[in-house]
């Protein structure tokens, strides 16, 4: 389907998203405006009495349809990006300072949107040898992959949006000889260093570069230099708007003949990725049925993390439509959830990854257990956190928002040190280098851009059933019971012990006392 967009007659870009929700094609299509039979405004009449001519006229032109359909898109959020470019590529704008930080590259700038940053370690310049390696080894076809990138470049940069982009990144991507040079030379960067770093496959089964072609000495400089900065450079390559698109990848392997992998690009790609939190959740092996087109590194990264069939975002949940005030949308926090005698359970994150929690209770019963999968805190988790809410702040109706609603969660669960410590307790978070204070700084930062941001059903589902289960007085009275009297598991404990004291020898000074009148009778 496609709309018209110019109330002038003219038919713009039109964005559909497929049913494989990853892709979105432009088709523009010029009969769409026009029914056959009618007319556009004060052409001739569509036929009947003269006298249905003016109102007939006006129901049948496209220019009114046109018109009504840009005043449909204006007051339909879902349909935000028909009148925008479709680029998946871009630095978005108004980012707060602290945030703008988390943004930034680190080793390697991939695109256009930071190629004039200074001092990195790998500049313009020390991607032509990754070219070269590919080229030497791999038997990379340089002017037979440029010449397709020639052909596909319309497509290609559609991938990239100008908006927040400097004047250097927008003569980048207006000026077709930098923006080949520019694919050509990080598209490269992307692939040798995706070998040298996925850890997909072991012993004959790996894709690495020992394997695709002999390690000589340009093998041993490339790979000492990649390893000095690997873990920068993983990092970049999740910066949203540090990207290329993923097809110009796919075509630069398919353009080495010498380039055996035994695994999708997809697949070694997040190979590299392994050792990142959250941990992965999919394997790309079936990443053909599950997407047609991934749209670059991050993409892949954030599909293979979240569960599939989820947290998907096709209008705003009735249940947070009936919420007036921000504050209502927070979840209880993990101590006020305790009173309420609610109970956290560690999740295995095998089975529903590291960003899926559930809520579960029976109605005859006055608790209820909240299963969450244990959070690894690291110090790189910010900067990817905020990427993959980033990403899905913007293409949430296409990719779902399942890291958006985990990090509202959490926001919620974590609103002093005292839940931070609880949740640390119940196996629920984890960090060696960060405090409890440190945590609630982190969730209150990334609940910050969750602000206004769309939230899938599940959330609203979620929050309605924890506030039934507290709306319950036997769950706060049983909540209350145990927290004044067992306000921790040694309480307990030192109780079993004390009852057994008790009561133990006198039941065993009862049997004996019972056995002895048997025997003398």
């Amino acid at each position: 389907m496609s709309f018209p967009l110019d109330i002038d007659g003219g038919y713009g870009a039109i964005a559909t998203a497929g049913n494989h929700h990853h892709l979105i094609d432009i088709a523009p299509d010029a009969n769409m405006g026009t029914a056959p039979g009618t007319t556009d405004g004060g052409a001739a009449p569509v036929g009947g009495d003269g006298g249905n001519e003016k109102w007939l006229r006006k129901l049948t032109s496209a220019t009114v349809n046109t018109a009504v359909l840009r005043d449909l898109i204006s007051r339909t959020p879902m349909l935000w990006y028909l009148g925008e470019r479709s680029g998946t590529i871009f630095r978005p704008c108004a980012r707060r300072e602290r945030v703008e930080a988390l943004h930034a590259v680190r080793a390697v700038a991939i695109g256009p949107f930071h190629r004039g940053d200074r001092g990195l370690p790998f500049s313009e310049d020390a991607k032509l040898p990754f070219m070269r390696y590919l080229q030497d080894q791999c038997g990379l076809d340089v002017d037979g992959y440029v010449a397709v990138l020639c052909r596909e470049r319309d497509r290609l940069r559609d991938e990239f949006s100008g908006d927040g982009a400097d004047a250097a990144a927008a003569g980048t991507l207006d000026d077709e000889k930098k923006f080949l040079e520019m694919l050509l030379l990080d598209c490269c960067f992307v692939l040798v260093v995706s070998m040298m770093l996925s850890k997909t496959g072991t012993g004959d089964d790996a894709d690495s570069v020992a394997r695709a072609a002999s390690i000589n000495r340009d093998y041993f400089i490339l790979h000492m230099a990649v390893a000095q900065h690997a873990d920068d450079i993983k990092l970049d390559m999740l910066v949203l708007e540090n990207q290329v698109p993923f097809a110009a990848v796919k075509l630069l392997a398919a353009s080495c003949p010498g380039l055996r992998l035994r695994h999708s690009v997809e697949e070694l790609v997040l190979g590299c990725f392994d050792d990142i939190c959250p941990k992965r959740l999919h394997r790309a092996g079936d990443a053909a049925a599950a997407a047609s087109e991934f749209h670059h590194v991050l993409h892949v990264f954030h599909w293979s993390r979240v569960p599939k069939d989820k947290y998907c975002v096709l209008s705003t949940p009735r249940k947070l439509l009936k919420i007036k005030k921000e504050s209502e949308r927070l979840f209880p926090c993990a101590m006020e959830l305790r009173r309420s005698a609610v109970w956290f359970r560690q999740a295995s994150s095998s089975s529903c990854g590291d960003l899926d929690m559930r809520f579960w209770r029976h109605p005859a019963s006055p608790v209820a257990v909240m299963s969450v999968p244990c959070f690894h805190v690291h110090e790189y988790s910010a900067a990817v956190l905020h990427n993959l809410v980033a990403f899905e702040k913007h293409f949430y109706w296409a990719h779902g928002a399942c890291v958006t609603a985990h990090v509202a969660r959490m926001e919620g669960l974590v609103r002093c040190p005292q839940d931070a410590a609880m949740l640390r307790k119940r196996g629920v978070l984890a960090s060696t280098r960060s405090t409890d204070a440190d945590l609630v700084a982190l969730f209150r930062e990334l609940g910050d851009e969750t602000v206004g941001a769309r939230l899938p059903d599940e959330y609203g589902e979620m929050l309605d059933a924890v506030a039934r289960h507290r709306g319950r007085r036997v769950s706060d009275w049983c909540g209350g019971f145990v927290l004044h009297f067992f306000p921790s598991p040694w309480v307990a404990v030192s109780l079993a012990a004390a009852v057994a004291l008790i009561f133990v020898p006198s039941v065993l000074q009862t049997v004996y006392t019972m056995l002895g009148y048997f025997k003398s009778s």
